[in-house]
Parts: structure tokens; C-alpha cells; sequence
């Protein structure tokens, strides 16, 4: 009888009070939004500062804390910074203008991007280059050359020349994604 009446007592003062302590709380986040390809252009102000994995909040946070949560992804970066400019050269060489630089302006690696769509994964103005002539390629082997010709009025002699502008490129493959997270401890209502 005793054991009946402490474990009624205990049901009805003792365990309500130990599950009043208890706190669900919810991770609200907000539309997510690209950010950069740019480790050094983005701050992560949630507790941990990880950028390799989402927040997700804790008993730890009050009702109603925020904060801007930046993680990392795999894939591929908006097209303008889809690349890194590891090196562009401009030469002058006696041949004719094959492959031809086909934009207008100035004979910048940016120009010949920008032209291309930022897109190199199957242009005929890719040549070969070992990848360990820059250590950046040597780590992710996504390195690319690309060089074209612009042709020049012939030498005094009657000889052919051409510009020749070479750029290599190393492709991003991550990139960095934030959202605004507030912590609730209602769960918020389904539309």
C-alpha cells in the first residue's frame, strides 16, 4: 500500500515538475540564399561557427534567438564565379589567328569568360598543361587552359602575326549558402 501511495504522490507533484523543465525547441529557418565562393566574404553568427554543417538549435538558445547560419555545398557556384583565375598571358608569335578570339574589346581573360558563358567544359579553346605547374591544380585537378589568337597587321617583311592570349582557370566546386534561423519554442503552424 505504502508503494502505491508514494508512486500516486509522485505522478501527481514530483514528475509534472521534472517535465515542466523539459524545453522542445524548434529550428526556424528562412528561404536559404547563395552567398560566395569566397571563404573570406561570409560570417556564420550561430553558435559554432560551422560552415560544413547546418545549425540546428538547442535547449541552450532562449525562445526567440537568431542568428545567420553559412554552410558549406558541393556543386556548382553561379556562373560569374564559377572560375579562378590562376594566370593570363599575352604574346606575340608569328602564325595565324587559329583558334580566333571571337569578343570585341580588350584581350583580357575576363573577356574571353565572359564570352564563353563561363562555361569551359567542352570548348575547342582549351590546350593541354600539366597540372602540377600550380599547386591549386595539383590538389582538385579541375584546372583548365584556354588560349585563342588575335591577328595582327603583317611585319614590315610580310610576316604573319597573331596575339595570343592564355588563361588558366581553376573551376570551384563549392560554394556557400546562409539563412536567417530563429529558435521557437512553439512549433510554428503549418499553412
Amino acid at each position: 500500500m505504502k508503494k502505491i501511495l508514494f508512486l500516486l504522490l509522485f505522478c501527481t507533484f514530483i514528475a509534472p515538475s521534472a517535465n515542466a523543465k523539459i524545453r522542445k525547441v524548434f529550428t526556424l529557418r528562412a528561404k536559404p540564399e547563395y552567398l560566395s565562393t569566397d571563404l573570406t566574404a561570409i560570417a556564420d553568427t550561430c553558435p559554432g561557427n560551422n560552415i560544413f554543417a547546418p545549425f540546428s538549435c538547442t535547449a541552450k538558445q532562449p525562445n526567440g534567438f537568431t542568428c545567420f547560419d553559412v554552410y558549406q555545398v558541393e556543386g556548382d557556384p553561379i556562373p560569374t564565379q564559377r572560375y579562378t583565375l590562376l594566370d593570363q598571358s599575352v604574346t606575340v608569335e608569328n602564325n595565324t589567328a587559329e583558334p580566333a578570339c571571337n569578343f570585341e574589346g580588350e584581350l583580357t581573360c575576363n573577356n574571353f569568360l565572359t564570352a564563353l558563358k563561363y562555361n569551359l567544359d567542352f570548348s575547342w579553346f582549351i590546350t593541354n598543361f600539366p597540372s602540377s605547374s600550380f599547386p591549386q591544380c595539383s590538389q582538385t585537378y579541375t584546372c583548365t587552359r584556354i588560349a585563342c589568337w588575335r591577328k595582327l597587321p603583317p611585319t614590315e617583311t610580310g610576316e604573319q602575326q597573331s596575339q595570343k592570349l592564355m588563361c588558366v582557370y581553376k573551376k570551384e566546386q563549392t560554394f556557400f549558402v546562409g539563412t536567417q534561423v530563429t529558435c521557437q519554442d512553439k512549433k510554428p503552424a503549418t499553412k
